[in-house]
Protein backbone atom coordinates (compact mmCIF):
# COMPACT_ATOMS: atom_id res chain seq x y z
CA UNK A 1 0.00 0.00 0.00
CA UNK A 2 1.22 2.95 -1.00
CA UNK A 3 1.54 5.99 1.66
CA UNK A 4 0.17 9.59 0.08
CA UNK A 5 -1.90 12.42 0.64
CA UNK A 6 -4.07 15.06 -0.99
CA UNK A 7 -3.12 18.47 -2.01
CA UNK A 8 -5.49 20.56 -4.48
CA UNK A 9 -7.80 17.27 -5.01
CA UNK A 10 -4.13 15.25 -5.94
CA UNK A 11 -2.72 12.22 -4.44
CA UNK A 12 0.60 13.30 -3.74
CA UNK A 13 3.23 10.10 -2.91
CA UNK A 14 5.25 10.10 0.05
CA UNK A 15 8.57 7.74 0.38
CA UNK A 16 8.32 6.79 3.74
CA UNK A 17 11.90 6.93 5.45
CA UNK A 18 12.48 4.15 8.24
CA UNK A 19 15.82 5.54 8.91
CA UNK A 20 14.43 8.47 10.91
CA UNK A 21 12.15 9.27 12.94
CA UNK A 22 10.62 12.52 14.27
CA UNK A 23 10.02 13.20 17.77
CA UNK A 24 7.67 15.89 19.11
CA UNK A 25 10.01 17.33 22.18
CA UNK A 26 6.55 18.70 23.89
CA UNK A 27 5.07 15.12 23.90
CA UNK A 28 8.35 13.60 25.09
CA UNK A 29 8.40 16.35 27.62
CA UNK A 30 4.96 15.37 28.94
CA UNK A 31 5.76 11.59 29.22
CA UNK A 32 9.17 12.78 31.03
CA UNK A 33 10.83 11.11 28.46
CA UNK A 34 12.36 14.16 27.28
CA UNK A 35 15.94 13.66 29.27
CA UNK A 36 16.21 10.31 26.73
CA UNK A 37 15.97 12.47 23.60
CA UNK A 38 19.03 14.35 23.20
CA UNK A 39 18.62 17.69 20.68
CA UNK A 40 22.76 18.23 20.70
CA UNK A 41 23.28 14.75 18.97
CA UNK A 42 25.36 15.99 15.84
CA UNK A 43 23.04 13.60 14.16
CA UNK A 44 19.76 15.12 15.20
CA UNK A 45 18.06 18.01 12.87
CA UNK A 46 15.59 20.17 14.30
CA UNK A 47 12.70 20.57 11.98
CA UNK A 48 10.67 22.97 13.52
CA UNK A 49 7.35 23.27 15.37
CA UNK A 50 9.29 21.27 18.32
CA UNK A 51 9.85 18.40 16.40
CA UNK A 52 13.39 16.59 16.38
CA UNK A 53 14.40 14.28 13.63
CA UNK A 54 16.90 11.83 14.40
CA UNK A 55 18.72 8.40 13.07
CA UNK A 56 16.39 4.94 14.25
CA UNK A 57 19.47 3.60 15.20
CA UNK A 58 20.29 6.64 17.96
CA UNK A 59 17.52 5.41 19.94
CA UNK A 60 17.44 2.81 22.06
CA UNK A 61 14.22 -0.10 21.61
CA UNK A 62 12.75 0.70 25.31
CA UNK A 63 12.73 4.14 24.49
CA UNK A 64 11.16 4.11 20.72
CA UNK A 65 8.40 1.71 22.46
CA UNK A 66 7.96 4.42 25.19
CA UNK A 67 8.14 7.37 22.86
CA UNK A 68 5.53 5.57 20.35
CA UNK A 69 3.18 4.90 23.08
CA UNK A 70 3.28 8.34 24.22
CA UNK A 71 2.35 9.93 20.87
CA UNK A 72 6.05 11.45 21.20
CA UNK A 73 7.13 9.33 18.05
CA UNK A 74 6.13 10.48 15.00
CA UNK A 75 6.82 9.15 11.43
CA UNK A 76 9.00 10.49 8.65
CA UNK A 77 8.96 10.67 5.19
CA UNK A 78 10.46 12.01 1.89
CA UNK A 79 8.46 13.88 -1.12
CA UNK A 80 11.99 14.92 -3.15
CA UNK A 81 14.03 16.70 -1.43
CA UNK A 82 11.88 17.33 1.47
CA UNK A 83 12.12 15.38 4.88
CA UNK A 84 8.64 15.30 5.73
CA UNK A 85 7.03 14.48 9.66
CA UNK A 86 2.99 13.54 9.90
CA UNK A 87 1.78 15.38 13.44
CA UNK A 88 -1.32 13.92 14.58
CA UNK A 89 -3.66 16.83 13.45
CA UNK A 90 -6.50 16.86 11.09
CA UNK A 91 -7.76 20.44 9.26
CA UNK A 92 -10.92 19.65 7.71
CA UNK A 93 -12.79 22.74 5.61
CA UNK A 94 -16.04 22.84 4.59
CA UNK A 95 -17.54 24.97 1.63
CA UNK A 96 -21.09 24.26 1.91
CA UNK A 97 -23.41 22.45 5.40
CA UNK A 98 -23.82 19.34 3.21
CA UNK A 99 -19.81 18.31 2.76
CA UNK A 100 -19.98 19.11 6.79
CA UNK A 101 -22.52 16.51 7.27
CA UNK A 102 -21.11 14.19 5.12
CA UNK A 103 -17.94 14.55 7.05
CA UNK A 104 -19.48 14.40 10.43
CA UNK A 105 -21.50 10.94 9.38
CA UNK A 106 -17.96 9.31 8.25
CA UNK A 107 -16.85 10.45 11.52
CA UNK A 108 -19.55 8.87 13.73
CA UNK A 109 -18.75 5.54 13.94
CA UNK A 110 -14.99 6.31 14.65
CA UNK A 111 -16.38 8.82 17.37
CA UNK A 112 -14.22 7.27 20.25
CA UNK A 113 -10.71 7.26 18.00
CA UNK A 114 -10.82 10.70 17.26
CA UNK A 115 -11.16 13.98 19.33
CA UNK A 116 -12.35 17.68 18.18
CA UNK A 117 -10.02 20.47 18.93
CA UNK A 118 -11.90 22.86 17.21
CA UNK A 119 -15.53 22.96 15.34
CA UNK A 120 -16.49 26.52 13.25
CA UNK A 121 -19.14 26.75 10.40
CA UNK A 122 -16.42 26.03 8.04
CA UNK A 123 -13.61 24.00 9.41
CA UNK A 124 -13.14 21.02 12.34
CA UNK A 125 -10.08 20.06 13.52
CA UNK A 126 -9.29 16.96 15.08
CA UNK A 127 -6.69 14.91 16.39
CA UNK A 128 -6.52 11.08 16.55
CA UNK A 129 -6.35 9.68 19.97
CA UNK A 130 -3.54 7.48 19.44
CA UNK A 131 -1.97 10.55 18.98
CA UNK A 132 -0.12 9.46 16.13
CA UNK A 133 0.62 11.36 12.49
CA UNK A 134 0.13 8.17 10.88
CA UNK A 135 -3.28 7.86 12.04
CA UNK A 136 -3.48 11.66 11.01
CA UNK A 137 -2.73 10.95 7.33
CA UNK A 138 -4.98 7.75 7.12
CA UNK A 139 -7.68 9.54 8.73
CA UNK A 140 -7.49 12.61 6.40
CA UNK A 141 -7.15 10.57 3.20
CA UNK A 142 -10.30 8.28 4.28
CA UNK A 143 -12.27 11.65 5.01
CA UNK A 144 -11.17 13.24 1.85
CA UNK A 145 -11.69 9.89 -0.30
CA UNK A 146 -15.28 9.17 1.36
CA UNK A 147 -17.10 12.28 2.74
CA UNK A 148 -15.00 14.40 -0.38
CA UNK A 149 -14.96 18.08 1.56
CA UNK A 150 -13.54 20.90 0.42
CA UNK A 151 -10.15 19.93 2.02
CA UNK A 152 -8.97 17.15 4.77
CA UNK A 153 -5.38 17.84 5.75
CA UNK A 154 -3.01 16.16 7.73
CA UNK A 155 -0.81 18.88 9.45
CA UNK A 156 3.29 18.65 8.25
CA UNK A 157 5.97 19.47 9.35
CA UNK A 158 8.65 19.71 6.21
CA UNK A 159 12.25 20.72 5.27
CA UNK A 160 14.62 20.93 2.95
CA UNK A 161 18.22 19.49 4.73
CA UNK A 162 21.14 21.36 4.13
CA UNK A 163 23.02 18.28 1.70
CA UNK A 164 24.69 15.90 3.59
CA UNK A 165 23.28 16.60 6.83
CA UNK A 166 20.16 13.62 6.76
CA UNK A 167 20.92 10.70 4.57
Amino acid sequence: MSTYYYAGGQKVDLEPDQEHVAVDQAAAKEAGLDAKVSPDSSTAMRAGAGVLVTPRSSLAPDILRLLQEAGALQPVYRRDKAVVVAMPEVRVEFDTPAQRRKVMKFLSPNASDVSVTEDTKDRLVLRPVSGHGEDALNLANSIQEHAKPAAASVRFVQFVPKPGTIG
